[in-house]
């Protein structure tokens, strides 16, 4: 697992991401032998608890925080722990848990401070989506299509309402490997748009932009296990 701290920092940069749309077939599983597929995806699920006492391997979502006073984008950069990773082997399925609003929020321009805060303050969630791999060679490469997270009926600003945050989908930056005997995946997640009552009300990412405005709206999930 030599390369994989590279690939970390890779993912980490938002340099862009991996062209993978021309080799991702679900007949034949994106040209994998499908034994093969059938390992990769039986030796990737279970549950990614981390390892608490190793800060190295500890669970976390990296992000960064516009809150942070800074000069650079890279000194901006933040972290949270407490989540659980897991994947399915049956369905092709991911969760990660105890995903607190804040996160979700973070690019929601003062605009609409109300809504951040009320999002802020919302219980944790469970972010989900499913994955497929696109390549194996050792490291499995996959394709990620998350689920929007949807706030019913959300009090704020006088009223209540049905928010719902979307994901830029699909992205291309999943990987799975081993190091120092751990399995180790990493999840890219892109903040694309904010929906207010079923209507687009806040831009975030669209999907073109390679530089600032890809890295403000990712999420990277790095889970160990």
């Amino acid at each position: 697992m030599k390369r994989f701290n590279k690939l970390f920092v890779i993912l980490l940069c938002c340099l862009g991401t991996l062209s993978a749309t021309s080799c991702l077939n679900n007949d034949d599983n994106g040209g994998i032998d499908p034994e093969l597929y059938e390992t990769y995806l039986s030796n990737i699920s279970g549950t990614y608890y981390g390892d608490n006492s190793n800060w190295k391997y500890q669970n976390k979502i990296y992000f960064y925080n516009d809150t942070i006073k800074a000069n650079s984008l890279s000194e901006k950069l933040d972290s949270i722990v407490g989540i659980t990773v897991s994947f399915s082997k049956y369905d092709s399925t991911f969760a990660v848990t105890n995903v607190p609003g804040r996160l979700l929020a973070k690019e929601i321009p003062d605009e609409y401070k109300e809504l951040r805060e009320a999002i802020g303050d919302a219980p944790v969630q469970t972010l989900r989506g499913k994955f497929i791999f696109y390549s194996v060679s050792p490291y499995a490469y996959f394709m990620v299509y998350p689920q929007s997270v949807t706030y019913k009926s959300l009090a704020y600003d006088g009223g209540t309402h049905d928010v719902t945050i979307a994901f830029w989908s699909p992205t291309t930056s999943g990987v799975y490997g081993y190091e120092s005997n751990k399995q180790i995946v990493n999840i890219s997640l892109y903040l694309a748009a904010v929906y207010i009552d079923d209507k687009k009300a806040i831009d975030i990412y669209n999907g073109v932009d390679l530089g600032e405005e890809k890295a403000k709206s990712q999420i990277l999930i790095t889970a160990t296990r």
